[in-house]
């Protein structure tokens, strides 16, 4: 037996109450009807007492006696009757029962049968009822309604208070069925009184074959609707199946995300968790509630449209940028069209970057024109962002976070939805990490596949990014064209980087305010900075940076230019980035040759977004020409600025040699650029 609650005690209380109050007024009105009506009835109702039938979903049972009890209502004073439902209800407790009750069950039960019969004796003799009700057929229909609402009722109490239920779904899926067969006993009850007046007593007789006819229809009841039960709860597993079904479709949608953004699994659930919750709190229906199940876990399906370089860039995304990545809600809008849900999935998906105040994308809806399913997934997708490490930053704390989504309500966010989030943030959160799955699905994004000589449409020959040209003119174009002529220039004639690129660093200032110049070789799938020179170049010199980590690697693992980067994730997100370090914006471009990337420039500044495409444009100019001059380098190591140590002669022979073979390769493969040279002995 579950453990009662205090809900449950005082109810059980209450009707123990209630009960002696019966017992006592059945004591203070006590007469006889007589022995031979007394025992006859007590017989046969023992007798069906054990034609008992097992209840549906609840424990309990009912058996035929009921309609003696109705009988003894009808027939007996109340304390007769009282001591017959008593022997019935020990009866049907202990007679062949292989679960005998607790005391406490036993108590309630002939509590709750007590109070039955007491009602539904009120029912039957009280004098206004007589003079409402003359007919008696009429009140013996009253006092079975009365008997059976009352017993039912209190056992569904009890039952829904000591097993968490509804009283109400447990009274009308396990009771309210049996009431015809109540009404049926009346009948018969009425049937057998009339007949009394012209047989006798004997005529009680009769009523055995009719209550087993009535045993019979339960029996035949309980078989349909046992069959009934168990092709719901067939139908009820075909459902769930499907449903994990489409649940496992929608994963592995998500983890084609995941596969271009690996810090989206993790963020989908924390996700799904929040706009599952507050689907409670704002009362949406299951159908609602589903389908910002689905929404929340492939709100970013899109993205399989947007390129890689742009969702995994650590820096603000240009204009044109930004208009490849809003088209993710179209896109992913449409390819949820295309799985054709049984519930509204579309349209949240599509407007989980709508604003409240209109300002949002990408068809500009308002206020309450926005689903509140997306307004909900705009919130928490936001918040999860917030506080969730990116590419670009570390995550922000919890606290942090929701006070900036507090700052946008009324503006970006639902000021309902941001006051719910508010509210249950913390709590949220701890359960989305307690049901965060530990054995989530890795995708082998980074598996080496040795297998396959070459692909079917043949190689591509070296590097092809494209470079957007920029055209000059004016003054200030004729002096910058006239810099980098001159820089170009002085790379031309480096004997040694090491020498050289403190004077490059120094004419670069005056097409470009930066605050630190740096120089990165690649080493196999990861950067080395062997030359750094102005503020924080002690904490830069030596720092191995792995491909697409921070500024610098995201530009090795792409091939492309980057403007305005967060410098601190040079560090890496798990990296600690030391106190002193106070850079603030980055500008990164690649050095490429024919080779592909040899490795990448980043200037980087203290100030926030201090870089401008004119910046790139220049630094773009001297790429090529510091590219070469680094392919031309590759046998002598590069020394960063205050590095005191020098080859020895014996290393610097060896060094030499190995240039002077790379020149005579050079001069093969660029004989316009390169004559046939070699350096002297």
């Amino acid at each position: 037996m579950p453990a009662l609650t205090i809900r449950a005690k005082l109810f059980i209380l209450g009707e123990f109450i209630a009960a002696l109050l019966v017992l006592a007024f059945a004591l203070a009105q006590w007469t006889w009807s007589g022995a031979q009506t007394l025992l006859v009835l007590l017989g046969l109702s023992l007798a069906t007492s054990t034609m008992k039938v097992v209840l549906p979903r609840v424990p309990g049972n009912l058996s035929m006696a009921y309609v003696f009890v109705i009988w003894g209502i009808v027939r007996m004073s109340l304390g007769e009757t009282l001591m017959m439902g008593w022997a019935i209800s020990l009866v049907q407790s202990y007679w062949h029962n292989k679960r005998k009750p607790a005391a406490i069950q036993l108590l309630f039960n002939l509590s709750v049968l007590s109070v039955s019969i007491g009602v539904g004796s009120l029912a039957f003799k009280a004098k206004f009822i007589e003079e409402f009700l003359p007919s008696p057929s009429l009140r013996i229909f009253l006092a079975a309604f009365v008997f059976f609402v009352g017993n039912t009722v209190g056992v569904s109490m009890i039952i829904g208070l000591t097993e968490r239920l509804s009283a109400w779904n447990v009274w009308r899926t396990s009771y309210l069925w049996s009431f015809p067969h109540y009404a049926l006993g009346a009948s018969v009850v009425g049937a057998v009184e009339r007949l009394r007046n012209v047989i006798g007593l004997e005529v009680a007789l009769l009523i055995l074959p009719a209550a087993y006819l009535v045993y019979q229809t339960f029996v035949m009841h309980l078989a349909r609707l046992n069959q009934a039960l168990e092709r719901t709860e067939q139908e009820k597993r075909h459902a769930e199946e499907n449903a994990s079904l489409h649940l496992r479709t929608i994963r592995a949608l998500a983890l084609a995300i995941e596969a271009k953004d690996q810090t989206t699994g993790s963020h989908l659930h924390r996700v799904q968790t929040y706009a599952t919750e507050l689907a409670k709190d704002f009362g949406l229906n299951p159908e609602e509630t589903n389908a910002l199940q689905a929404a929340a876990i492939l709100h970013d399906v899109g993205k399989l449209v947007v390129p890689e370089h742009i969702i995994s860039k650590p820096a603000k995304l240009t204009p044109d940028e930004f208009t490849k990545m809003k088209a993710h809600t179209i896109v992913g809008g449409e390819i949820i069209a295309s799985i054709n849900f049984p519930f509204a999935v579309v349209p949240l998906v599509r407007g989980h970057h709508e604003k409240w105040d209109g300002s949002g994308y990408p068809d500009g809806l308002r206020g309450e024109e926005i689903p509140l399913g997306a307004r909900i997934l705009t919130a928490v997708d936001c918040l999860d962002a917030l506080a969730s490490d990116r590419q670009y930053r570390k995550a922000m704390p919890l606290d942090k976070a929701m006070a900036i989504i507090v700052a946008e309500s009324g503006k970006s966010f639902d000021p309902r939805v941001v006051e719910a989030l508010h509210k249950r943030c913390y709590e949220l959160e701890k359960l989305a990490l307690s049901t965060l799955e530990q054995d989530a699905v890795k995708l082998s994004a980074d598996v080496h596949v040795d297998r396959g000589s070459a692909p079917d449409a043949g190689y591509a020959a070296g590097s092809d990014i494209g470079r957007a040209s920029c055209a000059l003119t004016g003054e200030d174009a004729a002096r910058e064209l006239s810099v980098i002529n001159s820089i170009n220039s002085q790379i031309a004639q480096l004997g040694s980087l090491e020498a050289g690129l403190p004077a490059v660093e120094a004419r670069l200032h005056e097409l470009i305010p930066f605050d630190c110049f740096a120089l990165y070789r690649r080493r196999g799938e990861s950067l080395e900075c062997v030359f750094a020179k102005g503020e924080a170049a002690s904490l830069l010199v030596g720092l191995s940076i792995e491909s697409g980590v921070g500024v610098s690697g995201w530009t090795l693992m792409n091939g492309m230019p980057l403007m305005n980067g967060n410098p601190q994730t040079e560090f890496g997100l798990e990296g600690k980035v030391p106190p002193e370090f106070t850079l603030a914006s980055g500008l990164s471009i690649p050095l490429d040759s024919e080779f592909g990337t040899i490795g990448v420039v980043t200037l980087y500044s203290r100030r926030r977004d201090d870089f401008q495409t004119s910046h790139l444009r220049a630094l773009l100019a001297i790429s090529s020409r510091l590219a070469y001059q680094i392919y031309l380098s590759a046998a002598t190591p590069v020394l960063a600025i205050g590095d005191a140590t020098q080859p020895d002669d014996a290393a610097m022979g060896i060094q030499l040699g190995q240039l002077s073979e790379v020149l005579k390769h050079a001069s093969v493969l660029h004989p316009d650029l390169i004559p046939n040279c070699s350096l002297p002995a």
